[in-house]
């Protein structure tokens, strides 16, 4: 039978599980899914088993939520057995272990202890229910609770006393614990050039993380666009922008509605972080998070990341709440200004102060905790070792288009010096970084967006390319320049006039073209060098 196939819950009867096993577990423990964000969570507590071949682990899923879609395949791409959702409650389990607090726990016997872990940080957010009201997200309803072992994991003891006078019976059942997921990421913090390399960050480059969580008053949707936006505004060889969306809004939407809103976005540049991993990574990676009340917004403040939020409004954050808290004391982006001054700002305003003390208990210490409490519910000591608090891989965004056309700003600002910046097409813009700023278009030959290729002054070409090719470009189309890398290294640009130049220093001919078109814009001798913000380049006339 293939791995992560359905199987029989009476297979998994203690008697069985001798008969046929490798590894005879003592224990077996029964995690439910539903949601996709409960499954990513289930899957990255199993960690406190590592090592222990006396528990067996088996995933069922509650398919009853809009937000299921992606959940099962995410298990089965893992390599855990499953069983009915039918067979649950007859599997002779030992522990029910579930990251959502709507399992119908009344399936199981009375007897099996549950833990619920939190798919977020605390009961911070009001939520639709099923009713057609709202609740909020985290709290186990009282009729599942009665007459049930069931405990709630907490990462910090204020959660449970802000629980008392609504929901008592759920504050008496919290255990805090810890955030596992802070931990790892506290540890990952020496590892931050790396995960700066992986996400194609180059030195010097600051990278901002975009994070929303869902509905309809998270950051994208209130503002959609607000990558593209970002894109345009921020010069792109000092910036790169990241989006991390809760998993929700492509379970219920789909992968390829979120592609949808994010397409120009995208092809400018945009680094779109999986739902699965890589968002801790990112956080750990960042210079500033611009996000909103969901719970990764939270984590980049409990990290000490400058943080930006959205546009007030209407908001379904609990009042009171650390998410709250930190509404009334960040900064906000207002989305009507220039957004490369607030960015900027943001920045220089550092982060926001005591953040991780007010969400986070037992800091360093919540994978031996959480082990201490499952093993105590499955009666078995745990094992001699320590439980592992192991740093975050490497992020794997989705393929990231690198843009090839630019709005190009450039200024002398000194003999033999130039400012200069870029910004994609394709997306908003922002107004020109400087007011007395020369700008110009430079497409390259391969853009996609044919509409984009013929409206510029500089045609730049990313292949190897010849005197012969400059000059046949130059007749063809009605441009003030062109730009080739060469097989020999460097760049060539010829100018309509016939006049070709040599550009050493540079393997980038948008950067070469830009050097030159500023020299000829300010009446400049098109020979010498120039020092760019990228480096120095040397210009010769062949």
């Amino acid at each position: 039978m293939a791995v992560g196939a359905d199987e029989v819950a009476s297979r998994w009867d203690p008697g069985e599980r001798g008969r046929w096993g490798t590894w005879p577990g003592e224990r077996l423990v029964l995690a439910v899914g539903r949601t996709y964000t409960s499954a990513v969570r289930l899957l990255d507590a199993l960690a406190v088993f590592r090592g222990d071949p006396r528990v067996d682990v088996l995933f069922a899923f509650d398919d009853g939520t809009a937000f299921f879609d992606g959940a099962e395949e995410l298990v089965r791409a893992a390599g855990w057995r499953r069983v009915p959702w039918a067979d649950a409650g007859d599997l002779a389990c030992d522990l029910v272990l579930t990251a959502s607090e709507n399992v119908d726990l009344s399936r199981f016997r009375a007897d099996v202890p549950v833990v619920v872990l939190p798919h977020g940080i605390g009961f911070h957010k009001i939520v639709p229910d099923t009713a057609g009201g709202t609740r909020v997200s985290g709290v186990v309803p009282d009729r599942y609770l009665r007459g049930r072992d069931v405990s709630l994991v907490t990462s910090h003891d204020a959660q449970a006393e802000a629980l008392q006078d609504a929901h008592p019976d759920a504050a008496d059942r919290c255990v805090t614990v810890g955030d596992a997921a802070f931990d790892r990421m506290r540890a990952s913090l020496p590892l931050r050039e790396y995960y700066r390399a992986a996400l194609g960050v180059a030195e010097g480059r600051r990278l901002l993380v975009v994070t929303s969580t869902w509905a309809a008053d998270s950051l994208l949707g209130r503002v959609p666009d607000l990558p593209a936006r970002l894109l345009g505004a921020l010069p792109a060889d000092e910036y790169a922008v990241a989006v991390v969306t809760h998993p929700n809004i492509a379970s219920r939407h789909g992968p390829a509605k979120v592609g949808q809103v994010l397409a120009d976005a995208s092809d400018a540049g945009l680094v779109r972080i999986p739902p699965r991993a890589g968002w801790q990574a990112s956080l750990v990676a960042s210079d500033l998070v611009v996000g909103d009340h969901g719970s990764v917004t939270l984590y980049g403040a409990a990290l000490d990341r400058p943080v930006l939020l959205g546009p007030p409004g209407p908001t379904t954050a609990v009042p009171g709440t650390p998410p709250d808290e930190l509404s009334r004391r960040a900064p906000r982006l207002d989305v009507r200004l220039p957004l490369l001054p607030q960015i900027e700002k943001a920045l220089a305003g550092g982060p926001v102060s005591g953040i991780a003390a007010d969400v986070f208990d037992h800091r360093g210490q919540a994978a031996e905790a959480l082990r201490a409490l499952l093993y105590s519910r499955l009666g078995l000591d745990p094992p001699e070792f320590p439980a592992a608090v192991r740093a975050f891989e490497d992020p794997v965004p989705e393929p990231v288009v690198r843009p090839r056309s630019f709005h190009v700003h450039t200024r002398p600002t000194a003999p033999g010096r130039i400012a200069l910046w870029r910004f994609p097409i394709g997306v908003p813009q922002g107004p020109p970084p400087v007011p007395d700023a020369f700008h110009h278009r430079s497409v390259a030959e391969d853009e996609r967006d044919r509409a984009s290729f013929w409206n510029a002054s500089v045609l730049v070409r990313r292949l190897p390319g010849d005197a012969s090719w400059v000059r046949g470009r130059l007749a063809d189309d009605a441009r003030l320049l062109a730009a080739t890398v060469t097989a020999e290294g460097g760049c060539m640009v010829g100018h309509r006039d016939g006049r070709l130049l040599h550009v050493a220093g540079t393997d980038d001919p948008t950067l070469a073209a830009a050097a030159v078109y500023t020299c000829v814009r300010a009446g400049a001798p098109l020979e010498g060098r120039f020092v760019l913000p990228t480096g120095e380049v040397t210009v010769t006339l062949r």
